[in-house]
Parts: structure tokens; C-alpha cells; sequence
């Protein structure tokens, strides 16, 4: 029997802004395809979000027609909504007490325009680029804290020659602390980097995990190879027609079946043709009971 704290997976609760879906095309698994994922839709609101993904977490995804219209492979990205922004500020929080200064942990500064409230992106992540705008690989921080700040006008000696921030409910920045954002006493004593001013980082959610679906699109399915091979047809002697049938036992394909002599050497060869044209004569029942034309 199991004892103490354990836990269970929940289905998560999001909406279209946290949420990125992206697609990329190849007409064949031997080719590349599409280089970059683009956005499966331009626009869309939580109520078609509901639609197509279901409530509460359960995933049906439903592709749209107009961009899944190649038969060939789509590769779908449903992964957390990610923001490009750049660090403003490396600084510290001041706040005052009964004429005291205080000095908070240190943090990154950033606009708060592309975030809906301060304290929205909490528990969010964040990745890092260099100096040649490359992401650094396996490199990340979780935001522990995030709110509404503004420059302080006061100086302090800790943060000399450096801008201080305040909490500031109109403010127009951010003031994220991340975690980790000190050394390990016992592994070393170097200085983490919670990131530089001018820095460029990505911000994304962690509200669920990236998902990856392949999805092949072809003009048969396994139901209408199923016609083919176990399905009613139909051959007439008279008008060389040869007719296959769905499950309703309706004239799915059909074709024209003659013999050619070989032009060159001996021999005929046997053609079978699809026809363009359906005969609507050749329908299951008439043909069985001998009535077809």
C-alpha cells in the first residue's frame, strides 16, 4: 500500500492566449517540406478554440480546409503561446518602510504591454538568446513573481550608477524574480545569470506539454480500400463495365474493360480504364437482377 503525498495529472485549463498552433507541410516523407511551422489560423476566439480542441483539456483537434487541401504529410504544433521580448532593465525592487530603504531580491525588468495583468505569468518560462541571436540551448528560468513597476527615484549604494524600480499598479513594466537566481553553497559560488539588459528572451507558459502530430492526407482511406477488396461489384459481358460499391451498395468506382492487340509482336493486352463518365444504369440491383442496360 502506498503512504504519503502523491500526486495526479490534471487536464489544463487555457485559453487561446495560451495556446500556440502551428502547421508545416511535406509533400512526402522523403522531403523537407516546409522550413519554419506557421500559424494554423490567423485569427480565432476562445469559443472556436472550445470547438476545435474541446473543453477542459481533451484535445480534437478539427483542420481546416482550406490549408489541409495537398494530399502529402502536415506536421501540427499545439505547444504553449511563446512572446518574443527583450530584457529593459537587470535591476532591484526598493521599497520603503517608516523611512527605511529596503532592497528586494534583484530581477529582470520588461514592457507589460504583450501580458494581460502582472501577476499573469507566474510559474511561466524563460529562455535565453547571445549575443548572435541564437537561443542558448538548455538554458531557462521560472518566473517566481511578476509585477507592475516603475523607476524609483531614490538612490541607494547597493545599486549605484543602475536604475531601481518601485511597485507601481500603472506602471509599464514588469519586474520578474526567477528561480534559480543564486549559486549553490555547496557546488559553487559563481554568480547565476538571471539574464543582461538588451537581452532578447522568450516567455511561455508552462501549462501543458508541447504536442507534435503528424497528420497524411490521401485520397484513399482504409474503408474505401475495403470496397475494393471485400465490397459488391459487378462486371457486364455486354457492356464491358465494371462497377465497385460502397457499403450503401452506390457505384463508387467504375471502369471500362477491353482487350488491344499489341502493335508491335504478338499478343493483346487487357486494359482496364477508369471511367469519367458514371453509368448510372449499372447500379447494384439492376445489374443482379439483370435489368441494367
Amino acid at each position: 500500500m502506498s503512504i504519503g503525498i502523491f500526486g495526479t495529472k490534471k487536464l489544463a485549463d487555457i485559453t487561446i492566449d495560451d495556446v500556440d498552433i502551428l502547421y508545416a507541410f511535406s509533400a512526402s516523407r522523403e522531403d523537407v517540406g516546409d522550413n519554419t511551422f506557421q500559424p494554423l489560423f490567423s485569427s480565432i476566439t476562445d469559443a472556436d478554440l472550445r470547438k476545435m480542441l474541446g473543453a477542459d483539456g481533451i484535445f480534437k483537434l478539427r483542420l481546416p480546409a482550406d490549408k489541409f487541401n495537398q494530399l502529402g504529410f502536415y506536421s501540427i504544433l499545439i505547444k504553449p503561446k511563446t512572446i518574443e521580448t527583450v530584457i529593459q532593465d537587470c535591476s532591484y525592487v526598493v521599497s520603503s518602510d517608516d523611512n527605511n530603504i529596503k532592497i528586494s531580491k534583484k530581477g529582470i525588468v520588461i514592457p507589460s504591454t504583450q501580458f494581460q495583468k502582472a501577476g499573469s505569468i507566474v510559474g511561466y518560462q524563460i529562455e535565453y538568446f547571445d549575443k548572435n541571436n541564437v537561443k542558448i540551448k538548455n538554458l531557462h528560468r521560472i518566473v517566481t513573481s511578476s509585477e507592475l513597476v516603475s523607476i524609483s527615484t531614490n538612490n541607494n549604494t547597493i545599486n549605484q550608477g543602475a536604475s531601481s524600480y518601485t511597485l507601481d499598479p500603472a506602471g509599464t513594466n514588469l519586474f520578474l524574480t526567477v528561480t534559480p537566481d543564486e549559486p549553490s553553497l555547496i557546488s559553487s559560488n559563481a554568480a547565476v545569470d538571471i539574464g543582461q539588459r538588451g537581452q532578447t528572451i522568450l516567455v511561455s507558459n508552462t501549462y501543458f506539454d508541447p504536442i507534435s502530430i503528424e497528420v497524411e492526407m490521401t485520397d484513399m482511406t482504409i474503408k474505401t480500400l475495403g470496397y475494393g477488396i471485400f465490397g459488391n461489384s459487378t462486371r457486364d459481358l455486354e457492356t464491358s463495365i465494371l462497377s465497385y460499391f460502397d457499403d450503401k451498395n452506390r457505384i463508387y468506382r467504375q471502369y471500362n474493360l477491353y482487350t488491344t492487340k499489341k502493335k508491335f509482336g504478338n499478343g493483346n493486352i487487357d486494359i482496364r480504364e477508369q471511367r469519367s463518365i458514371i453509368n448510372l444504369n449499372q447500379d447494384f440491383a439492376s445489374v443482379s437482377q439483370g435489368l441494367a442496360t
